[in-house]
């Protein structure tokens, strides 16, 4: 299965036992758990990008 890689954004490979991620193109490499923590955080900052400010609210 594939997935996208948190350090290049390039896809990276989950095996087939969904225990570990490894990206051919930067080598990084993780666990799955820590996988979903960091591309949870990340999804927390880029939704934190497109808050409007609007004055009043």
């Amino acid at each position: 299965m594939d997935a996208k890689c948190p350090e290049c954004d390039l896809v990276a490979v989950l095996n087939d036992e969904c225990t570990e991620i490894k990206c051919p193109h930067c080598n990084f490499k993780s666990s799955y758990d820590d996988y979903i923590e960091i591309m949870k955080d990340k999804a927390i900052n880029m939704s934190a990008d497109y808050i409007p400010d609007r004055p009043g609210f």
